[in-house]
Parts: structure tokens; C-alpha cells; sequence
């Protein structure tokens, strides 16, 4: 007998570790050759310290802003690349989440639309808070950007297979 696979909404949980498994990922892949240059240039000190610093150092500020910028676009392209070509990112495929859109067919644009939350830019870092707020008020712990989107992130679950006895 066949098993009949189904999809339900992603538990929390799972959707907390496996975006911590592509955070971390991205960490050691794309952020740690940048990290080095960025502890150079920075000055190490108390908040005040750092607002004096950049408010010195108004080249050296947008020229991180735009470094930061441009990581963002990279983790927005992971994230929206291998959600549209596999369904999943590598957090994803460990927990087996998928990306489903309510369309049938999952586009491009619909991933890139739920993955803008990663550009640690304004207003995109508003975001971060507003975007898992949301899934706490929807009944398939949806974010924000997912409802925009018209996708939703769900889990392969396999019914029990059960045996009439005799």
C-alpha cells in the first residue's frame, strides 16, 4: 500500500531552526569573507563612540551601508533562487518545509516578494520585526510577506496507514 503524502502548515518551530540552519549558512558562505574588513574599519567602543564615528566618516558610512546592502541582495537571491527552482533552501530541505504558492505554480517573483525581510536596509529592517509578529495572528502561521506573496511555507506530512483486521 502506497502511502499518500500531504501538506500541512509548518510548525514554528521548524520554520525558527531551519531559517537558523540558512542564517548560519549564509554566515559562513557569503558574511565571513567580508567580516574581516569590516572589524578593520570599525572602531571598537561603547554606541556613542560608533554614532561619533560614522558621523565623521560619511564616506566610510555609505560605503558600508552599500556593503551591507549588497550581502542583503546576495541572501535575498539564496533564499529566493533555491525557494523558486527546489521549493526549499537547505534549513528547509533538514526540517522537510516546502514553499507552495496558492496559485499551483510557485513564480519568481512571488519568492522574492517573501524573502524581502533579509535586507538589513531601511525599510526592509521593519520587517524583522513586523514579518513573525504576523504569524502569530494568522490561523497557518503565515508572515506577512508570505500573505503578500500569495505562498505559504508547509510540511510533508504521511497519514498513518492503518489495516482492517480480519
Amino acid at each position: 500500500m502506497q502511502k499518500k503524502s500531504m501538506y500541512a502548515p509548518a510548525l514554528l518551530w521548524k520554520r525558527f531552526l531551519a531559517f537558523l540552519i540558512d542564517v548560519v549558512i549564509l554566515d559562513f558562505v557569503v558574511f565571513a569573507p567580508f567580516s574581516g574588513a569590516i572589524k578593520e574599519l570599525l572602531p571598537v567602543g561603547n554606541f556613542h563612540a560608533m554614532q561619533e564615528f560614522f558621523a565623521a566618516n560619511a564616506s566610510l558610512t555609505s560605503k558600508l551601508t552599500l556593503l551591507l546592502f549588497f550581502l542583503g541582495i546576495i541572501a535575498l537571491l539564496y533564499f529566493s533562487i533555491l525557494e523558486y527552482r527546489i521549493q526549499q533552501t537547505a534549513g528547509k530541505i533538514l526540517f522537510k518545509l516546502h514553499v507552495v504558492s496558492q496559485s499551483n505554480e510557485l513564480k519568481f517573483w512571488q519568492c522574492l516578494v517573501r524573502s524581502l525581510f533579509i535586507i538589513p536596509v531601511f525599510p526592509f529592517v521593519l520587517l524583522w520585526i513586523i514579518d513573525p509578529i504576523t504569524m502569530l495572528f494568522t490561523q497557518n502561521n503565515q508572515r506577512l510577506l508570505e500573505r503578500l506573496s500569495q505562498t505559504a511555507t508547509v510540511e510533508l506530512i504521511y497519514p498513518k496507514a492503518f489495516t482492517v483486521g480480519a
